[in-house]
């Protein structure tokens, strides 16, 4: 089954402090490749640069988690890159759901794979820790993974 994570999902990986850290850390200890949006790198970085400014990381594992990511981002995931289709998408799922911007995005982008691989949406698995995209993405078919 193709996997989908999303930013709060991914971010997990780099942060073992995080609630369900456990459970995305013994995903990636037997996954291929993930699928996430081409915009995540930057939310990520964003994510870790918050960690370092709020103090949940030093200046150590700001460096480790960038430098981590970095090494996987070729290798684990494969970025897609969104299409106007995929704005269209976010936009009428910001309408007719509780999301944010990039939230919706990451929902659109997991459609457009469904789409593209012309498979059920049920045949693909969306990860998240938020629980408005959580349900925005099973509301729209999706396997939701809420961690």
């Amino acid at each position: 089954m193709p996997v989908y994570f999303d930013t709060s999902a991914l971010v997990k990986r780099y942060d073992p402090n995080e609630a369900g850290a456990a459970r995305v850390a013994a995903f990636f200890a037997t996954a291929q490749i993930v699928f996430t949006s081409a915009l995540t790198p930057v939310e990520v970085m964003s994510a870790f640069r918050q960690k370092q400014r709020s103090g949940a990381f030093t200046a150590t594992q700001f460096n480790l988690a960038v430098q981590d990511f970095q090494a996987h981002s070729p290798l684990e995931y494969a970025l897609v890159q969104p299409q106007p289709s995929t704005f269209t998408t976010a936009q009428r799922l910001v309408l007719a759901y509780k999301l944010r911007a990039y939230d919706a995005v990451h929902v659109a982008t997991a459609l457009t794979i469904v789409s593209a691989a012309q498979i059920p949406p049920q045949q693909l698995e969306f990860w998240t820790s938020d629980q408005d995209q959580a349900s925005a993405a099973a509301a729209e078919g999706l396997a939701v993974t809420l961690v």
